[in-house]
């Protein structure tokens, strides 16, 4: 989305907006509802660019900032921003397009200049931590946003349980992949544990300490990969600044931001696929 600022292509529009609520019927008097699509323009210009609501453009193809900004926080209270991302995500699966061998978890600060609802003093200063579970090809199968003093330890369990897809067909679709792999800030025996029980291999090294006997078993057969969780990060705050520092003092807007960032991920995976 370089250049020029045109908002949501027509085919990733395309992959969108079958799985939107209906829009609301035209009242019999005063102004008519505005379109989903000027809606999503408006909020996708503010995520991009990271600009102030006050500062969004008028005229065609945008929607009213007030309007936009409410939308944003009603469609996070209702599920819509989670539900999106399960229906592209279980078409993504559909497609073959999600790489369940190996996954990969960290997590990324964010400063929270502006305060509010779970921003916190951390170890790099204060803000919010955003964690991510990635597969195989580095696209978020979950992601979540805490405090930044939260353990990144703990947040494997929630990720986990929150990678959704829908699929429409019956039936449990897949969730869980092969292996998890994470850093040595992710070293525990717990944790360890919490992760064979639920059928996947943790692939996390161990923190050198002394006196300290060397793991047992074999040595993975392919080289450990976690680049990719961090390449994730990358795509997100390259190309969403709104999610570099967190501006919004409520949870539902900030989450409001995530998921759709995440959705437009997978918008594009499946764009570039079917063409």
């Amino acid at each position: 989305m370089a250049g020029e600022f045109t908002g949501l292509t027509d085919a990733e529009w395309a992959v969108i907006e079958p799985f939107l609520p209906e829009q609301p019927e035209k009242p019999g008097k005063g102004r008519p509802h505005a379109f989903f699509r000027d809606i999503l323009n408006t909020i996708l210009w503010v995520l991009i660019t990271g600009a102030r609501w006050i500062d969004v453009p008028k005229g065609k193809g945008f929607g009213a900032r007030s309007t936009s900004h409410r939308w944003l926080g009603i469609w996070t209270t209702d599920g819509i921003w989670a539900e999106l991302k399960a229906l592209l995500m279980g078409q993504a699966h559909e497609l073959g397009l999600i790489d369940w061998s190996r996954s990969s978890v960290d997590g990324s600060f964010a400063a929270g200049k502006g305060g509010g609802e779970d921003v916190q003093y951390g170890f790099k200063g204060k803000g919010v931590t955003l964690h991510a579970l990635v597969d195989g090809n580095g696209l978020p199968l979950s992601v979540i946003s805490t405090g930044a003093a939260e353990s990144e330890r703990a947040q494997v369990e929630p990720l986990i349980d929150q990678t959704e897809l829908i699929t429409g067909k019956p039936g449990r679709p897949r969730k869980r992949p092969d292996a998890i792999q994470g850093d040595k800030g992710y070293d525990s025996r717990e944790l360890r544990a919490l992760i064979r029980q639920r059928g996947i291999t943790p692939m996390i090294p161990r923190r050198s300490w002394q006196n300290r006997k060397p793991p047992k078993g074999r040595p993975p057969n392919k080289p450990i990969d976690r680049w990719k969780v961090e390449r994730t990060f990358a795509w997100l705050q390259r190309k969403y600044r709104r999610l570099v520092v967190r501006w919004e003092r409520r949870n539902k807007y900030w989450a409001g931001f995530v998921t759709f960032a995440v959705c437009l991920l997978w918008a594009n995976c499946l764009t570039g696929f079917l063409g």
